[in-house]
């Protein structure tokens, strides 16, 4: 048996080690293996089975058959692997709860614009803003099929830096979004019931959201395979009542509606009432042809984003060259279709005034549409959806910190997993952190996260050019059919639209952005000095190895020409010196020979 210290790779006394299934990561590349310092035996007697690189690679499609499990090996925890568990329809309903879970949430758009200028939004900004980050998400998460995601993406094209910045903000946004639905939630109750919301704040809200916040992170802990399978019952209960909405609304629909232009009013107060909402920036709350652009944008902009935190599952998913990509784009047209056809019944079955379309007020349009059992069915599914989002938001978090403590930027802590498989000391801090912020308001953590989360994707699209242009050799099971020189008209779109909404938001959307950053330099520099006087334990590069090499590859017999076809996941490996270096291979031994 070969053993793997936590401090550096034993020598094995065997030719070969066989991994068992529980250890194979079944995506294209079919077998993910670990490498170790070997001890290499005189091979005299022994006939030659090792084949090249690209003879591996051409027949890794072959290479499916289970294997017999003899020797287990223990190997480092960064090739430790989950067994595969998402397969195509609980992949795309992930992503469609990481990224919108239904038309809830999508009020202050109208309230912002109106009816005509909120459905062209929902038509046109998809194009700006979910498209391109969801070719980037598919392109990059297959390639790298790491669970920091964009934070990979970022170290490898700009240095740990930028990648620990990235990661920081990133998580920082996704914990902020994740507070957001417990609190929607008790809108949608509160707006269909009848009841007064200021009966719900205070420590009566953070006592419900709390409690709402802990039972829905032990779902969590209890795996991911139960998050993505409940998914799919969820996504269709939270759907139902739209789907009777639009059967009893439809012949009700007057299409005028869907063209009233927004009330003229230069009294933002008659719409937002909340301070925040309507407070400067550096230039005045602005107005164009009576859409609100501040609170406009920024709905949109968190209605349509989030596709690249799906890039953390990357590695759990059943076939990273099919089953994730394709899930990615099923989850696109799943999240625009379920917002476009709610919104076209809503505004043309009903006639409510702009400003009566606060938050929660679907569940209201619900009750107009159907009665009130239509309203109550549509308050359980913004419920069950909200929760849904919640869930899938807090997987993202949490394998995020997992990656970037596999990659040394965290304590190794961070990776414990549970024995269902889950990121346990992830899922506890993102708990804490939205215990914290769930007594603030939808709008305020709206745009609060945004800002963060802007920045964090800005770096991910500067990441995307930059690795297309001068990584050529890189490696992606899935790669978006332009060509190089064309990745930086596919960024150019969505890089404009965030900063526009920079530009028109408030100074305390600046501060809360510039105490991120400062807290990453902070929490960077605390690292390297914990690192220095052994504080916690760390991941350091050497001991990062790449998880998707061929297991039958003999790295003695590779040349530089053949490792560029290596598969990569950490593409520094690239720049191993494999002649200095004795390396051995776990191999697999098929249930059927391959000839």
């Amino acid at each position: 048996m070969c053993h793997f210290p936590d401090d550096t790779y034993a020598e094995a006394n065997a030719d070969e080690v066989l991994l068992s299934p529980d250890d194979m990561h079944d995506e294209a590349d079919i077998i993910t293996s670990a490498t170790a310092l070997h001890e290499i035996h005189d091979e005299s007697d022994a006939p030659d089975t090792s084949t090249t690189v690209g003879e591996t690679l051409a027949n890794c499609d072959e290479l499916r058959s289970p294997v017999h499990p003899t020797v287990t090996p223990e190997i480092h925890p960064r090739n430790t692997r989950s067994t595969s568990s998402l397969k195509l329809w609980p992949l795309a309903v992930l992503v469609f709860y990481n990224v919108s879970g239904g038309p809830f949430g999508i009020e202050p758009s109208i309230r912002a614009a109106g009816n005509f200028y909120a459905i062209l939004g929902f038509l046109v900004f998809p194009l700006v803003w979910a498209v391109p980050e969801a070719l980037v998400a598919a392109e990059l998460g297959s390639a790298f099929q790491d669970p920091s995601a964009g934070v990979a993406w970022v170290e490898e094209a700009f240095g740990e830096n930028m990648g620990g910045l990235c990661g920081c903000l990133g998580w920082v946004s996704g914990a902020t979004d994740n507070a957001i639905y417990p609190s929607l939630f008790l809108e949608y109750v509160t707006s269909v019931v009848g009841w007064d919301k200021e009966d719900f704040r205070g420590w009566t809200s953070f006592m419900l959201t709390s409690a709402i916040t802990i039972l829905l992170a032990f779902l969590n802990f209890t795996g991911l395979e139960i998050v993505g399978n409940a998914s799919l019952i969820v996504c269709f209960i939270a759907m139902s009542p739209f789907v009777f909405m639009t059967i009893i609304g439809a012949p009700r629909i007057v299409p005028s509606r869907w063209f009233q232009l927004p009330e003229q009013s230069d009294n933002v107060d008659e719409l937002f009432d909340d301070s925040f909402q309507i407070s400067a920036g550096p230039l005045p709350l602005l107005s164009l042809a009576g859409i609100q652009i501040r609170p406009y944008l920024n709905n949109l902009f968190w209605s349509l984003n989030s596709f690249d935190g799906v890039a953390s599952f990357a590695a759990e998913t059943t076939c990273v060259r099919t089953t994730y990509p394709k899930g990615i784009f099923l989850g696109l047209v799943l999240s625009i279709i379920c917002y476009i056809v709610p919104l076209l019944v809503a505004l043309g079955a009903t006639d409510y005034k702009q400003s009566e379309w606060v938050d929660g007020h679907l569940g209201a349009v619900a009750v107009d549409i159907g009665g009130h059992w239509l309203g109550v069915w549509t308050i359980f599914a913004a419920g069950i959806s909200n929760l849904a989002v919640f869930e899938a938001e807090l997987s993202a978090d949490s394998f995020q910190l997992m990656g970037m403590a596999e990659r040394g930027y965290l304590p190794k802590i961070f990776q414990k997993r549970s024995r269902y498989g889950t990121p346990t000391i992830g899922i506890i801090l993102g708990t804490l952190v939205i215990i914290v912020f769930s007594c603030a308001n939808f709008g305020q953590l709206l745009e609060l996260l945004n800002a963060n989360y802007a920045i964090a994707v800005l770096l991910e699209y500067a990441a995307f050019v930059k690795l297309r242009l001068c990584h050529k050799d890189l490696q992606r099971p899935y790669r978006i059919p332009i060509p190089d020189w064309a990745a930086f008209l596919l960024a150019l779109p969505p890089t404009v639209g965030i900063l526009a909404i920079f530009l028109v938001s408030n100074w305390y959307v600046y501060l809360f952005s510039i105490g991120a950053v400062l807290f990453s330099l902070v929490l960077h520099k605390l690292g390297a000095a914990s690192k220095q006087r052994g504080w916690f334990t760390y991941e350091t590069k050497s001991e990062t190895i790449p998880y998707n090499l061929s297991p039958t590859i003999d790295l003695s017999k590779v040349d530089e020409t053949e490792s560029n076809l290596l598969p990569v996941s950490n593409p520094r490996m690239k720049d191993y010196d494999y002649k200095n270096e004795e390396l051995a291979v776990i191999q697999v031994q098929e249930e059927n020979k391959i000839t």
